[in-house]
């Protein structure tokens, strides 16, 4: 195992559009803003790290004559994003609550400058398309993004907000992310991009 396979350090978790296209991985610096219509997700709770996870289920075939089994089918691959939010910005509880941001400025006088969201219970679900990165070293001790493009995909609050003395206000929150059918076949899910060297000079 090579050292440099062996990643420390925090993830940051981006927003786009759907189909928004990809930082470039020459000219995009990991800790860069990835340009477009990308969108930093902002600073996580310590104790709380962005994470992904793929459960998968599987359809196994036995047959009477062996104990084991001769044969498999996937029959669900759901990647799962967590963690949360300590930026408890307009832009992101606008994204949560799935409602438009209705802000007013201070117009003198006796008027405070605040911001609203209104949201309600509508049935339909916005999808984005999400990104994380990490870092890795390479053998020249050079600094390099990891990052994962997820297609599409929906957030919503996975758990309480705690308004608490003693602890930091985190916003739980979870990303389900969906088979995108305008994909390449065998990329409906998304990509994973590991940049291992710094590019040669011409």
């Amino acid at each position: 195992m090579a050292d440099q396979d062996i990643l420390i350090g925090p993830g940051r978790l981006y927003r786009a559009p759907l189909a928004e296209a990809n930082p470039d991985e020459s000219t995009v610096a990991f800790g860069a803003a990835w340009g477009g219509a990308w969108v930093d997700m902002g600073d996580l709770i310590e104790g709380s790290p962005v994470t992904l996870g793929m459960p998968e289920e599987f359809t196994k075939v036995y047959t009477e004559q062996s104990t084991s089994a001769k044969n498999a089918v996937r029959t669900r691959r759901e990647p799962v994003i967590k963690c949360s939010l300590a930026e408890h910005s307009i832009a992101n509880m606008a994204i949560l609550l799935q409602g438009t941001a209705e802000a007013t400025a201070a117009a003198g006088g006796g008027q405070k400058g605040y911001s609203e969201i209104p949201f309600g219970d509508q049935s339909e679900i916005d999808f984005y398309k999400w990104g994380i990165e990490a870092y890795r070293k390479d053998a020249s001790d050079n600094v390099h993004p990891v990052r994962w493009f997820l297609h599409k995909g929906y957030i919503r609050m996975s758990g309480d907000t705690a308004y608490a003395k003693r602890t930091p206000t985190g916003i739980p929150v979870e990303v389900t992310v969906l088979g995108d059918g305008s994909q390449t076949a065998g990329e409906e899910l998304g990509i994973l991009q590991i940049v291992t060297a710094q590019a040669t000079a011409t």
